[in-house]
């Protein structure tokens, strides 16, 4: 008997042109996947020189702006509370001399309201024993 080899022929060829098949599908697969990476890296690249890099340039100055501006108050801050402690220093010697000075007054003063007070009050009455 001889072996019949037409069938495992038949059967092989279709198993060849299914590769081929499925190795071409997979190239322009490949081939069409890298024309869209290249298609989308253009367009990100546009995109990125036309929008982003502008917006970046004006975000980058106006967080400089604002770095200046805090500076600036920090600078007024820093100034105004050594002026607040300058005027806080004067206002504390000021009420010390005039306490200093005032008090004596004031001390007299309060002495001869109590003294007129104990003279102008009614006498007190006498109590008899019974």
């Amino acid at each position: 008997m001889t072996p019949d080899l037409a069938t495992t022929n038949l059967w092989l060829a279709v198993l060849a042109v299914a590769s081929a098949g499925q190795f071409l599908i997979i190239v322009s697969a490949a081939v069409i996947m890298f024309r869209v990476y290249k298609r989308a890296s253009t367009s990100i690249d546009a995109l990125e020189h036309e929008q982003i890099r502008p917006l970046i340039a004006r975000v980058n100055v106006l967080i400089d702006d604002v770095q200046d501006i805090t500076a600036r108050a920090r600078t007024m801050d820093d100034a105004l509370r050594a002026k607040l402690e300058g005027v806080e220093s004067a206002l504390h010697s000021t009420k010390t001399v005039v306490q200093d000075r005032i008090w004596p007054v004031v001390g007299v003063l309060r002495a001869m309201r109590a003294g007129l007070d104990a003279w102008l009050a009614p006498a007190p009455a006498v109590r008899r024993r019974a």
